[in-house]
C-alpha cells in the first residue's frame, strides 16, 4: 500500500475531519520566515547591542524553552528605550498610530511589520502546494504562527486571534482558525516575551478546556512542528491534566506529525513517542517531501456536511425565546441543489422568536460589498457601517475600508479608526501592502496605466493592477475590469480582492494623485448603481 494511501486510511477510519495544528515550519516552507531563534536574532539586530549581550545575562544552563522568552524580554526592554528616545526610530514613532502601552509592544510592532512584509517564495511547485492546501478538508485549525498563510488558504474560515479571543468570543469550533500566539495584523497580540509566555501558560488550561472537543473527537495533524517542540510539549502536558484516562487513550491514537523526510524521520508512516510529566504519548509520524500529496489526501476525505455550512448553522442558531405557550409548528426545508451556503437562513424555535418578522435577515456577502464600493453606492445605513466593516474583515485580509469610511464621513458620522478590526486598520496604515505578488513581470510595466497594461499584458493585469499608474480613465477601466469578476463570486481570490482594494484606495483613500472629487463623481456616473 502506498504511504499516502496509508495516511488516507488512518484519517478516514475516524469518521471525522482532522484538526490541523500548524507551526513555523509551514511558514518557513512558503514564506522563508524565521523560526523562534531567527526571530530572536532579528529582534537583537534592531537594537544597538548584539545577541550575545542579552544571552550572557542569563544562566548558561537555562532550558531553551525558558531561555528564548527570557532573551526576548531583555531585548524588548532595550528596544523600548531605543524606540522612544533615539532619532533612529523617530520617523516610525511619528507615523505609528497604534497604541503601544506595554514595554514589549514596540518590538512586537517591528516583528509584525517584518512578518507582513514577507512574500511567498517564488517557486512553482510550492505555489501548486499552496493551492492544494486551500482545498484541504479540515474541521478547524490551530496555529502558533503570526503570519496569514492559513487565512489566505482558508479564506472562508473565521479567525480568532489570541487566547482572549478564543476564551471570551463565541467560537463554534468548526470552520475556524485559532491563532493562539497572536497575529501580525494585531501586533500587541503577539506572544513573544517572557511575560507573554507566563500569561499564556497561566491561561492555557482554560484554553484547552474550551477547545477540548477538537482534540478528543478528531484526529490531530501537526504540520511544521518537531516532536520536541516546546510549544507542543507544553500543550500535551496541559492535556494530561485536563483529559480523563479514557480521553487520553482516544487522543493518543489520533496524533499524526507530518514533516519532511530526514535522518530523524523516515518516509511514510512510522511510530514514535513523546514523553511529558505523567504520560507518554504514542504518536504517528509521516515523512514526505511533497506536502501536496498530504493536502490531496485531505481534500479527498469524506465529509457529511460542508464545514462552512456547519459553522453557519451553529452561528446562526443563536436567538431563542423560552415559552411553554407557543403553538408554532416546526418547518424543515431541505437545501436546494446548487444553493449558495452563504444565502442559507436558519431559524430554530424553542418556544417563539420575539418579533422575528419585524427584524428580518439579509445575506450580504463580501463580494456584494466590493460591488457596492466599485459602483459608489451611497445608500448604506451609516449606523451599521462599523458592523459591516467588522463582518467583512472577519475572515479576510482584504476588503473595502476607505469606501465605508468615506460614506460615514460624508454623512457627518465619522468612524473611529481605532475601533475597527485589526485587519482594517492594517490596510489603512499600509501595513498590509497592496503590492503585486512576486513572479514574471513585463518590462516597464510600472510606467503603464492600467488601460495599457490590460491591453498589452492582460494575463498580468490582476496582479500588477496594484502597482501600475492611474489617471481617471484608468481607474474607471479598473472598475469595469473588476465588476464581472465579483458578480456571483462567493469566494473572491486574494489577488482579485487586492486589486479591488487598490480601487478602494484610489477612489476613497489617498492613492489618487489627481482631483479625487472629480474621480468619485466620474465613478458614480460611469459605473452606476450596483446590479447584483
Amino acid at each position: 500500500m502506498d504511504s499516502l494511501d496509508e495516511l488516507a486510511e488512518l484519517l478516514g477510519a475516524t469518521g471525522t475531519l482532522p484538526v490541523l495544528f500548524v507551526g513555523s515550519g509551514l511558514s518557513r516552507r512558503y514564506l522563508g520566515s524565521p523560526d523562534w531563534d531567527g526571530l530572536i536574532q532579528y529582534s537583537a539586530e534592531l537594537t544597538e547591542l548584539p545577541l550575545d549581550y542579552y544571552s550572557g545575562q542569563l544562566p548558561s544552563d537555562m532550558p531553551k524553552e525558558d531561555r528564548l522568552p527570557a532573551v526576548a524580554s531583555l531585548i524588548a526592554k532595550q528596544f523600548h528605550e531605543e524606540w522612544w528616545t533615539t532619532e533612529k526610530f523617530r520617523g516610525m514613532r511619528e507615523s505609528n498610530d497604534l497604541p503601544l502601552p506595554g514595554s514589549g509592544d514596540p518590538l512586537k510592532l517591528m516583528i509584525s511589520k517584518f512578518i507582513t512584509s514577507l512574500s511567498y517564495i517564488e517557486d512553482d511547485p510550492l505555489a501548486v502546494e499552496r493551492a492544494k492546501l486551500g482545498r484541504a478538508k479540515v474541521h478547524a485549525i490551530i496555529t502558533t504562527n503570526y503570519d496569514e498563510v492559513l487565512e489566505e488558504a482558508f479564506s472562508d474560515y473565521r479567525v480568532f486571534v489570541g487566547q482572549q479571543d478564543v476564551l471570551f468570543a463565541s467560537p463554534q469550533y468548526v470552520g475556524e482558525i485559532y491563532k493562539i500566539h497572536g497575529s501580525a495584523v494585531s501586533p500587541t497580540s503577539l506572544v513573544f516575551t517572557g511575560d507573554d509566555y507566563i500569561a499564556y501558560r497561566k491561561k492555557n488550561p482554560y484554553l484547552i478546556a474550551k477547545i477540548m472537543t477538537l482534540f478528543v473527537e478528531h484526529p490531530v495533524l501537526f504540520i511544521g512542528y518537531s516532536l520536541r517542540d516546546p510549544h507542543i510539549l507544553d500543550l500535551l502536558a496541559t492535556l494530561v491534566s485536563c483529559l480523563s484516562p479514557e480521553q487520553l487513550d482516544t487522543f493518543n491514537q489520533r496524533l499524526i506529525f507530518v514533516g519532511r523526510v530526514s535522518s530523524a524521520r523516515a518516509k511514510g508512516l512510522s511510530t514514535s513517542s513523546i514523553t511529558v510529566p505523567g504520560y507518554t504519548f504514542e504518536v504517528r509520524e509521516f515523512g514526505i517531501d511533497d506536502f501536496g500529496g498530504v493536502y490531496e489526501v485531505l481534500a479527498e476525505l469524506p465529509e457529511h456536511y460542508p464545514v462552512k455550512l456547519l459553522r453557519n448553522l451553529k452561528e446562526r442558531v443563536t436567538q431563542m425565546a423560552y415559552s411553554d405557550t407557543s403553538s408554532e409548528r416546526v418547518h424543515v426545508l431541505p437545501l436546494q441543489e446548487g444553493e449558495n451556503i452563504d444565502d442559507v437562513q436558519v431559524v430554530v424555535g424553542v418556544g417563539a422568536f420575539e418579533r422575528l418578522g419585524e427584524k428580518g435577515y439579509t445575506a450580504y456577502s463580501r463580494a456584494e460589498f466590493f460591488l457596492d464600493m466599485i459602483a459608489g453606492a451611497p445608500d448604506h445605513s451609516v449606523d451599521h457601517l462599523g458592523q459591516l466593516i467588522a463582518h467583512s474583515f472577519r475572515n479576510a485580509k482584504f476588503s473595502p475600508v476607505f469606501y465605508p469610511l468615506h460614506l460615514a464621513q460624508s454623512n457627518g458620522a465619522p468612524l473611529e479608526v481605532s475601533a475597527l478590526p485589526a485587519r482594517a486598520q492594517a490596510l489603512i496604515r499600509g501595513d498590509a501592502p497592496l503590492e503585486p505578488y512576486p513572479g514574471k513581470r513585463p518590462q516597464g510595466w510600472e510606467n503603464l496605466g492600467f488601460r495599457d497594461l490590460l491591453a498589452t499584458h492582460p494575463k498580468y493585469a490582476e496582479n500588477l493592477s496594484t502597482g501600475c499608474s492611474y489617471d481617471i480613465d484608468d481607474v474607471i477601466e479598473l472598475g469595469k475590469y473588476l465588476w464581472p469578476r465579483f458578480v456571483g463570486n462567493s469566494t473572491p481570490s486574494t489577488p482579485l480582492a487586492k486589486a479591488a482594494c487598490k480601487f478602494d484606495r484610489l477612489v476613497y483613500g489617498e492613492d489618487f494623485a489627481g482631483d479625487r472629487a472629480t474621480l468619485r463623481e466620474t465613478v458614480r456616473r460611469e459605473l452606476g448603481t450596483p446590479r447584483y
